[in-house]
């Protein structure tokens, strides 16, 4: 990010501004970790800023700021803090665009901050949403098989457009055999000793299978199943 000079831009402040002055009480290290830093300043007011910022502009007690220098300070600060929050999170597991937006939303980042970051991530590759439908779609296949119904619904939930989950879906189901993933899930669900035809016929529909592949393929491979 371009730096930017404070005291150069102390000078284009209009004069109400300039006029009103915070001092910065005290700069509370939060541990190397966390790479920031909790800016205390006069008035009760505080925030949280990048540890490079602090040395950048050379931050320090007693140090006096205008307002908009406050402001641009802040707005630095929540960028850089946002993007690296974001990337963490990126860096644990894939999200989508919508997931990551929530979860920044949460942590209270300013919102045309977020949209900034989300917008850069994408550009840079850092964030996809077809990424995310492939792999999001891959986990749930491999640890929960479900039908199409029930992973159309969690990409939709996920913030998927209907139109993307669809396309992908109708792809993803012309390469996999549907029987194939309908047995892995019921095999799934017939490790329960109370396991009944019904029963597995309404955990079944539940997971997202049509109705008529759920008899079809009971009717061709569980013949004569005794719990039935």
């Amino acid at each position: 990010m371009k730096e930017r000079n404070l005291d150069k831009e102390a000078q284009e402040e209009n004069s109400s501004s300039q006029n009103v002055k915070l001092s910065i009480l005290r700069i509370i290290r939060r541990g190397a970790r966390s790479g920031k830093a909790e800016l205390l300043l006069s008035m009760g007011s505080s925030f949280f800023i990048p540890l490079k910022m602090v040395e950048q502009y050379n931050l320090e007690s007693g140090m006096e700021l205008s307002e908009l220098q406050v402001e641009e300070l802040k707005l630095q600060s929540d960028y850089i803090l946002a993007k690296k929050k974001a990337l963490d999170l990126l860096a644990s597991r894939e999200h989508s665009v919508y997931q990551l937006k929530q979860k920044l939303l949460q942590r209270e980042f300013n919102l045309q901050t977020i949209l900034k970051v989300l917008e850069e991530l994408q550009i840079e590759g850092s964030l996809s949403n077809s990424r995310f439908i492939e792999n999001w779609v891959s986990y749930r296949i491999r640890k929960h098989p479900e039908g199409y119904r029930s992973l159309f619904a969690g990409l939709l939930k996920a913030g998927i457009s209907s139109e993307q989950a669809n396309s992908y879906l109708l792809l993803f189901f012309e390469e996999f055999d549907v029987d194939e993933i309908l047995y892995r899930a019921a095999e799934k669900m017939m490790k329960k000793s109370n396991i009944t035809k019904e029963k597995l016929i309404r955990g079944l529909k539940n997971r997202g299978f049509e109705y008529s592949a759920i008899i079809r393929f009971i009717d061709q491979k569980f013949t004569g199943y005794t719990q039935m």
